[in-house]
């Protein structure tokens, strides 16, 4: 980031973004997502807690509520990402998912992460009549909403 030429610099608001930075944005938290993975796959699937572990897969865990809020304004707009985003806030919405379904994390959670996997539902349901597999992913994502909370979340 500190290497990028002074119009290219991410030291600007957000709201101030040209769709150059939109994307070099989305690329950062590409690669912090992929940084933090290995952490919360520990803590997810093996239970493994420790400080360190602990702070990497926290942030893992915030980046995946910071995709799905900044992939949010494109969710209903056909543009040349609406294909990865689908499947990477998809991703994101599952891997939530799985650490609130994993015992011994919930400390983990962000803030908002709810609200941020039925975003990504939203985004499928907008999607399903019209990509393949969208309707599925959203299945399998209702389903986890449901088995994690005892309620009903409708996938239609």
């Amino acid at each position: 980031m500190a290497s990028l030429p002074q119009m290219f610099s991410l030291a600007t608001p957000e709201k101030d973004d040209d769709m150059l930075k939109f994307v070099l944005r989305g690329h950062l938290l590409d690669c912090y997502e992929w940084m933090y993975f290995p952490f919360m796959a520990e803590t997810i699937n093996h239970g493994r807690r420790d400080v360190s572990v602990d702070e990497y897969a926290r942030k893992g865990l915030q980046m995946s509520v910071d995709r799905i809020r900044k992939n949010q304004p494109g969710f209903n707009h056909r543009h040349h990402g609406t294909w990865l985003m689908l499947r990477s806030c998809t991703r994101s919405a599952l891997i939530l998912l799985a650490a609130s379904h994993s015992h011994g994390v919930q400390d983990l959670m962000p803030e908002g992460w709810q609200e941020a996997v039925k975003s990504a539902m939203d985004m499928l349901r907008f999607w399903e009549e019209e990509v393949s597999d969208a309707r599925d992913r959203l299945h399998i994502i209702t389903e986890l909403m449901n088995d994690r909370r005892g309620s009903t979340y409708s996938s239609s």
